[in-house]
């Protein structure tokens, strides 16, 4: 089909949009008073443009109604767009923008007067209803945004979008071929576009603030982006404390360091290390009810003496990872601790399947005989994604 064809079937399109904008109008003010007449409109309002085109041919078609002078630049305030001069930004910094409530049928300043640059990963695609191509772009930790191109034969002759339109779409159909169900890329992409505020409902890759780059008027392909690994790792160690208590009468302990806090891929074991001063005067006998040392569980996570999801014995709902019971996390390693000397409790812990943050409280003890200092020692494991980032 040539371009003056094309041309002229945008404008009969665009004569007909608006013609059902004005009948919209009409429907809102009949409603109250007429609802027989309402109902004849609504039918009205709802056939789709199907077969419009010169001669024999047809293009089948349905054009958007909400908002459309701002999706396709029609409006009035569409000559306030600085279009040579995009804003290079990210997605976290145009979905932290407050969202306007209630969203006006106006131009919103200055988001939707200004032409945005976005380099992300092109996630999932497909054709809407409205015959927009709807886009969903991603960042490197998940932040998700839509941006849509309209279709040139649903904008105006007269918009000064058109030509970027007509761009952005031959650029992605060049690429890519969108269908009526989503469909997966994984491309880096750049896409040049002007910001537009939507309402939610219910749209696949909204922004919290429901901000999309509508219409886009450029986008560049890079190459497929692999996907995320995780990858388990430890932190760094944490150092003793300067000074301890020492030869405190009785069965004493304090807390002397530990390996460092673990960041996990679900399901991954892992060995932890905490170490313990002994500061009282008697001495911590391994095989001796009443002297031996071990680490009890304790509060608040997952509270004294009770099971943990992070290890155990497999008894108690607990996962086994060769705890010596359920709510004992390790026993002292050395078959004698004495007085000023230090003991290092090592225990296995295994990440949860779902990410999260998760905490172990534990505290030393004489079993069989009393808990012990010191309070307030925490192990804490991060479940990762799998993509490897942080939750």
């Amino acid at each position: 089909m040539r371009r003056h064809d094309l041309q002229q079937i945008g404008r009969y399109r665009w004569i007909v949009l608006n013609a059902r904008w004005k009948l919209a109008g009409a429907l809102r003010a009949l409603i109250q008073r007429h609802r027989i007449v309402a109902l004849g409109l609504a039918f009205a309002l709802v056939l789709p443009l199907v077969s419009v085109g010169t001669g024999s041919g047809g293009i089948a078609a349905t054009c958007g109604v909400e908002r459309w002078p701002i999706k396709t630049g029609t409006d009035s305030d569409v000559g306030l767009i600085d279009l040579f001069k995009p804003i290079t930004t990210t997605i976290a910094n145009l979905t932290a923008l407050p969202a306007p409530q209630p969203i006006p049928s106006t131009r919103i300043r200055p988001t939707e007067t200004t032409v945005f640059s976005v380099t992300a990963t092109l996630t999932v695609y497909k054709r809407e209803d409205d015959s927009d191509y709807h886009l969903v772009i991603a960042d490197g930790i998940g932040r998700t945004m839509i941006t849509e191109i309209a279709d040139p034969l649903c904008v105006s002759a007269g918009s000064p979008l058109l030509s970027g339109i007509q761009n952005a779409r031959s650029e992605f159909d060049a690429r890519l071929k969108a269908t009526t169900s989503f469909k997966t890329a994984n491309l880096a992409v750049t896409v040049t576009g002007v910001g537009f505020f939507d309402f939610k409902h219910g749209q696949t890759g909204v922004a919290p603030n429901a901000i999309e780059l509508h219409p886009l008027l450029d986008i560049s392909f890079g190459a497929v982006t692999p996907p995320l690994v995780c990858t388990s790792s430890t932190g760094a160690g944490i150092a003793p404390p300067s000074s301890v208590p020492s030869g405190t009468d009785g069965f004493h302990a304090s807390w002397y360091g530990q390996s460092g806090y673990q960041s996990l891929c679900a399901g991954t074991i892992s060995t932890a290390v905490v170490a313990y001063y002994n500061s009282g005067s008697r001495g911590w006998v391994s095989g001796k009810l009443g002297e031996v040392a071990y680490l009890g569980t304790w509060n608040p996570v997952p509270s004294q003496d009770q099971p943990s999801v992070l290890g155990g014995d497999g008894t108690d709902g607990s996962p086994s990872t060769d705890w010596p019971r359920f709510n004992r996390v390790a026993i002292q390693p050395a078959d004698y601790v004495g007085p000023g000397q230090v003991a290092w409790f090592q225990f296995t812990v295994q990440a949860p399947i779902a990410p999260g943050r998760y905490t172990l409280a534990i505290r030393p003890l004489i079993e069989g005989a009393q808990w012990m200092e010191d309070y307030g020692v925490f192990w804490f494991v991060t479940v990762l994604r799998p993509d490897g980032t942080v939750p």
